[in-house]
C-alpha cells in the first residue's frame, strides 16, 4: 500500500499536467513490452511496432525489472537531441536506478557499462533510445497529445481537489489527508509531500494502476502517473517533418518551429514550446525571428501572443516561393538591366 500524506498547502499545489510527459511515455512503453502484458489497448501499437522492430532496442530491456522503470531516458522533439540528452544524463540517478535493477537480477554487460559511465555504452544508450523514439513514439505523438490534453480538460472541469482525487482511479482511495492505493507485491510505502504539492500526470502507456515517480528528491515535486482514458487503438500516422533544404536554410529548431506553427497553429508561445519540447523563452526567440523574416505573424492580446504562418511561410514549407510582382521592381542586388 502506498500512502501519500498531504499537508496544509499541498492541496493548493495539486495540478493536472496539461501535456504528456514524452520521456515518461517512452519509458512506460518499453515497460509494457518488458512486462509482456497483453493489454488490448496497445495491441495495434504492438503489431505496427513489430513490423519496424530494430533488434538493438532489446538493449533497453536490460534497464528494467517488473517494478523498476528508468526515469532518465530523455525524449526531445528531435531524435538527435534525444540521443544527446540521454547519453549525457547525470550519473547519480542512472547509477541509483541500475543499483536497484542489480538487486533483482544480474546486470548485463551493457547495463554495467552504462552504470560505470563507459563512453561507448552511454553513446549506445542514447542512440538506441532515439531510434526507439522514431519507431514507437513519434508516429503516435499527436494521438498521445490529444488523449492527455483531453484528460486535462476533463479534470480541469472538476474544480474541487477532493473530487479530483476521489475520482482519479478505482484503485485509489482518498480520505483527507491521505491518498492511498495498493502496490505490487503487497509492499508498503509512505510519501509525505511536505509542501511540494503533487502533479497528476495522465499517461497513455502507463499501467492500469497509478505509479508514483520523482518522490525521493525533496527538491522535486512528486508525480502521480495514472492511466488516461484511451478511446480507441493507437495507430501510427505520418509526422510532418521539415525538409532538409528548409532545415539547412533556417536551422533545425527554427524549421521545426515553422512546421509546428503551420501544422498546429494558430498557437501561443507556450504551446509552441510544448510542440518543440523547448523552453518558452527559446520558443519566443525562434518565433520572433520567423516573424521578422515574414514567415509568420504575431497577434498580441494582452500578455498573450498567438503565432500563425504567412502565405510566404506556407509557400516555403511547400517549396513554392512566389515570384516577385513586376510592379515591385527588382529585388535588392538584382541587375536592373
Amino acid at each position: 500500500m502506498l500512502r501519500i500524506f498531504f499537508g496544509a498547502d499541498d492541496l493548493d499545489r495539486l495540478r493536472v499536467a496539461e501535456r504528456p510527459d514524452m520521456s515518461m511515455e517512452l519509458s512506460l512503453s518499453v515497460h509494457a513490452l518488458v512486462s509482456g502484458q497483453r493489454d488490448p489497448r496497445f495491441q495495434a501499437w504492438r503489431d505496427e511496432l513489430r513490423a519496424v522492430w530494430n533488434p538493438r532496442t532489446a538493449l533497453l530491456f536490460d534497464l528494467y525489472t517488473p517494478t523498476a522503470i528508468p526515469e532518465f531516458l530523455a525524449v526531445r522533439r528531435d531524435p538527435g537531441a534525444t540521443e544527446s540528452a540521454t547519453a549525457s544524463v547525470p550519473e547519480a540517478p542512472l547509477r541509483d536506478h541500475l543499483r536497484s535493477v542489480g538487486g533483482e537480477r544480474q546486470l548485463s554487460a551493457f547495463a554495467r557499462g552504462v552504470a560505470a559511465g563507459d563512453h561507448r555504452a552511454r553513446r549506445l544508450l542514447g542512440n538506441v533510445t532515439a531510434d526507439y523514439q522514431t519507431r514507437a513514439i513519434d508516429p503516435y505523438r499527436r494521438q498521445i497529445e490529444t488523449i492527455v490534453t483531453t484528460e486535462h480538460g476533463r479534470r480541469r472541469r472538476i474544480a474541487e481537489p477532493d473530487r479530483v482525487l476521489g475520482s482519479l482511479h478505482p484503485a485509489v482511495s482518498w480520505r483527507r489527508p491521505v491518498l492511498s492505493f495498493p502496490l505490487a507485491g503487497g509492499c508498503r510505502h509512505d510519501v509525505r509531500l511536505d509542501g511540494r504539492g503533487l502533479l497528476l500526470q495522465p499517461c497513455v502507456f502507463g499501467p492500469r494502476r497509478p505509479v508514483i515517480a520523482r518522490f525521493e528528491d525533496p527538491a522535486q515535486q512528486p508525480v502521480l502517473l495514472y492511466p488516461a482514458r484511451i478511446g480507441g487503438p493507437l495507430r501510427a500516422e505520418p509526422q510532418p517533418t521539415p525538409s532538409r533544404t528548409l532545415t539547412a536554410l533556417l536551422g533545425q529548431t527554427r524549421a521545426a518551429a515553422l512546421e509546428a506553427i503551420a501544422t498546429h497553429g494558430p498557437c501561443s508561445t507556450k504551446e509552441l514550446a510544448g510542440h518543440l519540447d523547448i523552453s518558452t523563452a527559446s520558443a519566443s526567440e525562434h518565433a520572433t525571428v520567423l516573424a521578422d523574416s515574414g514567415l509568420t505573424t504575431k497577434d498580441r492580446t494582452g500578455r498573450s501572443v498567438t503565432h500563425r504562418p504567412t502565405a510566404l511561410g506556407h509557400a516555403l514549407l511547400a517549396r513554392r516561393i512566389p515570384a516577385p510582382d513586376p510592379e515591385d521592381g527588382p529585388a535588392p542586388g538584382d541587375d536592373p538591366a
